[in-house]
């Protein structure tokens, strides 16, 4: 069976305060989702005025009108959209095609339920071998004084300001953050020729 062109791999880390591995998950995302299709027909079109569901960088879900090609996406550099590059959330339902953010997005914070985000971390593509990859990572702190439940995951790169939601994966057990705990995802994307 010939390998998929496009793909992508997610692998969650969980460590405990002292830093030592509470659990593994790696497997292949198995969800690019429909916002996916649409940022590329976005590019692909040029100026358009349809509109696009995505997270602001309070972590709202809100519904932008695309007056005008923005240029490419990219995967935040910096925290002007701080829900862009990877998302966590406390849902556990199978992700849909068309649904455009996660069930239950964990907000940054410190309060009861919420994770620390830190930077996402983005490598250059290599396009050195077969198949070419590019990896993006994101580590989050719990600082809320409780566990707190990771039961799904996604990758929004940035899009004019605010986050697009592209893959949405379901973990399987969810992945329990202890109190000074951390969990990084990383992402990475490939592609086949």
């Amino acid at each position: 069976m010939p390998k998929p062109l496009l793909s992508a791999r997610y692998r969650v880390v969980v460590r405990d305060r002292e830093g030592h591995i509470m659990h593994i998950e790696e497997a292949p995302s198995r969800s690019f989702i429909l916002n996916f299709l649409y940022m590329l027909w976005i590019e692909l079109n040029g100026n358009t005025t349809d509109s696009i569901s995505s997270v602001n960088s309070s972590g709202q879900q809100i519904t932008e009108t695309v007056a005008f090609s923005q240029g490419w996406w990219e995967w935040c550099y910096g925290s002007a959209v701080l829900y862009a590059g990877i998302q966590v959330g406390s849902g556990t339902s199978p992700p849909s095609a068309s649904s455009p953010y996660l069930e239950s997005l964990i907000l940054n914070g410190t309060g009861s339920g919420q994770l620390s985000y830190g930077s996402n971390s983005v490598t250059s593509p290599s396009i050195s071998s077969n198949p070419g990859t590019m990896t993006i990572t994101r580590p989050f702190t719990n600082n809320s004084g409780g566990s707190v439940t990771v039961g799904e995951i996604g990758l929004a790169p940035n899009y004019g300001s605010d986050a697009v939601l592209i893959i949405h994966d379901v973990l399987s057990p969810a992945a329990v953050v202890p109190n000074g705990g951390s969990i990084t995802v990383t992402y990475t994307m490939q592609v086949n020729t």
